[in-house]
This record gives C-alpha cells, structure tokens and sequence, in this order.
C-alpha cells in the first residue's frame, strides 16, 4: 500500500473522531491538522477550562519510511484498531509511543 492511500486512510479516521468527540466540551476545540508534504497527522485539543489552559495532541500520526507511527493516542479504545478496520495492516502500524521492549510484546509492528 502506498503512503497516499495510507494518508487518506488516516485522514478519515481522525475526521470521525472529532465528529464523534466534537462539542462535548463547547469550550474546548477540537482541530484537525494534516501536513501532507511532511506525512503528519494530528487531532489537537486546545481552550480554557475553569481558568485552566488546555492544549495538547489527543492523537498524532505520522508516516514513516512507508509505516504509520501513532506516537501519541490519547483515545479510549486505541486508534491503532481503528486503522485496521480502515485497511491498514498491523504490520505497518508502529506504536511508537510505546517503549522498544513494550512493543515487542504487541500484535503491531516493532519499528
């Protein structure tokens, strides 16, 4: 499979994961950021909340070396199974926010 179609892949699934976390938190945005050119892929968090500054990534993917590194899932379920269902194949999929040794010991691929 070739980077666009896992690009298009990953765009959709974080598309409907702000559609699905969407207002819950009308305070809070949630945003999208896709840079294509460089294969990264982010749903970031950012508001105020009870005079608390909120501002993070909830998920950050990026393609690396023709395999999709989630470095950051900040989901209940894993966005990782997500991917699959979508077309993606667990051996392409990286879960670089896991230390070495951890990821050896998932169905996912190690680097």
């Amino acid at each position: 499979m070739d980077d666009l179609k896992y690009q298009n892949i990953i765009e959709s699934v974080l598309q409907k994961y702000v559609e699905y976390i969407g207002d819950s938190e009308p305070e809070i945005r949630k945003e999208q950021v896709f840079d294509r050119d460089k294969k990264h892929f982010l749903v970031v968090e950012t508001g105020w909340q009870n005079n608390r500054r909120i501002y993070g990534a909830i998920i950050h993917i990026d393609i690396i070396d023709g395999k999709v590194w989630i470095q950051q899932d900040g989901t209940e379920e894993g966005v990782a199974y997500d991917l699959v269902k979508a077309g993606i194949p667990k051996e392409h999929i990286v879960l670089g926010f896991k230390a070495f040794p951890r990821r050896e010991t998932t169905e996912f691929a190690v680097s």
